[in-house]
């Protein structure tokens, strides 16, 4: 596997056949899940991959897991140059020998180590380790940078490899993460010239403990007054862990520097591009010369390409309680709304969305009842006044389907479903009302006693609405006699019925017989037989 310009092999022949061991870590994969106390993510800075060694869960001791490279020394390579970050898990039950650790080991063909040639920790008893932090039983080191210096062994094979391991009593894990790079051993600048005030950067190498420079500066990156000839050493030492004597000076002598640069750049629309005091906005071919004292004659051609952004408007109405969603954000409520959308090219489209949210209130009857024959209104009640789409299903026995008020005339009991849209067809309602038919029929008491006291005195036929009349109807003793008779004459009359008296005088107490016949409005005519008691 290559990470960082290194092919590195597993001590494993198969890479990653040792579940929790190995792993080739990506961006995507975030940071170490274990440590919450910071984020340590699970690739080095400024690379896309690197590699997890050792054991990630408790049990996973008494192993090593080791990962290893063997590379020619050039005058291109000479600056060794690693990251690595650190989980390791601490007991109180175990001696200092058997602890977690981490190791790197440089050697050469020959398997000898090379002077300043190793970095190692192991935990101890007693209190952290130095440079680690605790979160609990861990000892965690985030993203650390070291390098060694080759420059005496161009031309000779240089073997390096890394070691995480968990405690030998196989209980505690240990894992790192690793990456590294072959870099040559240099001082570099950060540009040719100097800046307008005729200051320059000077760079040492990266990931050593410390730095000294003639002018008395401790960083690995100095500002100075640049002037050609002027020359600037540096005295760098090694990490905390490895030998002190092992440092060494590099040195840069200020040049006169006389070039001609092509940068072809692209930039979004609204972005800039500066080339030394100028900046520049629009498409084009831009040469500017950069004269800095005595130390830089430098002539610069921009060819300038800027993207414009795409602009886009779009119109929505949707309902209350319904989203839209425009790239990562999601709308609810009427506004204008601007998003910038990044395209392949790295530049915005806006996307500028008009968004109406619309709402209407449908109220109307639940449940009706009617009798056989009989017409109800339907009404609906919409809020706000305005123009609606209205259909109701079934149409069978409506007078109008797609009305807001429409009669309704069933034939039997029906559950009528309507459907309501508004002008924009964005809200839709649907509500349910039931009507029951009720059966055209009439009532014939069984019991009258008409004896004046004004309860039950008179036997007569009720009905309802549906019936037109009473075409006849007859009363008999019990000999066949008719006792009391009359036509054509509305239901439910008290004064069309029979006041128990026969021949002027009340009937004596018995069982009568009656025959009746009703004419409905439907011009059905239908007859009915029983009888009646009357009591005194």
């Amino acid at each position: 596997m290559v990470v960082s310009g290194l092919k590195l092999a597993y001590d494993s022949e198969v890479p990653g056949a040792l579940t929790n061991r190995h792993l080739i870590t990506n961006l995507s994969d975030g940071v170490d899940p274990k440590i919450t106390a910071e984020k340590i993510p699970m690739v080095a800075p400024g690379s896309k991959h690197s590699i997890r060694i050792g054991s990630t869960v408790s049990g996973g001791g008494g192993t090593f897991d080791r990962i290893k490279t063997s590379f020619v020394v050039t005058p291109s390579n000479t600056l060794f140059q690693y990251q690595f970050a650190l989980v390791l898990q601490n007991d109180n039950r175990h001696a200092d020998y058997q602890k977690s650790g981490f190791s790197i080991d440089i050697t050469d063909n020959d398997g000898q180590p090379l002077s300043c040639n190793f970095f190692g920790v192991q935990l101890q008893n007693g209190g952290t380790s130095q440079g680690f932090k605790l979160q609990g039983d861990l000892e965690y080191k985030n993203w650390t940078t070291g390098a060694i210096d080759l420059r005496n062994y161009i031309g000779k094979i240089i073997n390096a490899e890394v070691t995480a391991h968990g405690c030998t009593g196989r209980e505690h894990f240990g894992y790192a993460y690793f990456d590294a790079q072959c870099l040559k051993t240099e001082v570099k600048i950060a540009s040719f010239c100097p800046d307008e005030d005729g200051f320059m950067t000077i760079i040492a190498p990266e990931g050593f403990d410390s730095y000294l420079w003639n002018n008395g500066a401790t960083t690995a990156r100095i500002k100075v007054k640049a002037n050609v000839g002027d020359r600037y050493t540096v005295k760098v030492s090694p990490l905390e862990k490895l030998d002190a004597s092992c440092s060494f000076q590099l040195d840069y002598k200020i040049p006169y520097t006389a070039t001609d640069t092509t940068i072809t750049a692209t930039i979004c629309e609204g972005e800039s591009f500066k080339v030394a005091n100028k900046t520049y906005k629009n498409s084009g071919v831009y040469v500017n010369k950069i004269t800095r004292g005595n130390v830089c004659d430098s002539t610069i051609k921009l060819n300038l390409t800027v993207i414009p952004i795409a602009k886009h408007q779009q119109s929505f109405t949707i309902c209350e309680g319904k989203s839209i969603t425009v790239g990562d954000s999601i709308y609810t409520k009427t506004g204008i709304y601007v998003n910038h959308i990044i395209r392949a090219s790295g530049c915005d489209s806006v996307i500028t969305t008009y968004l109406t949210v619309e709402d209407f209130q449908l109220v109307m009857p639940l449940a009706l009842s009617i009798t056989e024959g009989e017409n109800v209104n339907l009404a609906l009640n919409l809020q706000p006044v305005g123009v609606y789409t209205i259909q109701w299903n079934p149409p069978t026995g409506l007078s109008c389907a797609t009305c807001a008020t429409t009669t309704a005339n069933p034939s039997a009991s029906t559950q009528y479903v309507v459907t309501v849209k508004n002008a924009s067809q964005a809200c839709t309602q649907t509500e349910k009302v039931k009507i029951t038919v009720l059966p055209c029929n009439i009532y014939v008491p069984d019991i009258f006693s008409p004896n004046g006291d004004q309860q039950n005195d008179i036997f007569f036929v009720y009905g309802n609405s549906c019936v037109r009349q009473i075409k006849e109807m007859v009363v008999y003793d019990r000999w066949g006699e008719i006792i009391f008779q009359k036509s054509n004459f509305q239901a439910s009359d008290p004064q069309q019925g029979w006041d128990g008296r026969y021949l002027g005088n009340i009937a004596v107490e018995n069982v009568y017989a009656y025959k009746i016949w009703v004419e409905f409005n439907s011009g059905k005519i239908s007859k009915y037989m029983g009888s009646v008691t009357l009591l005194r």
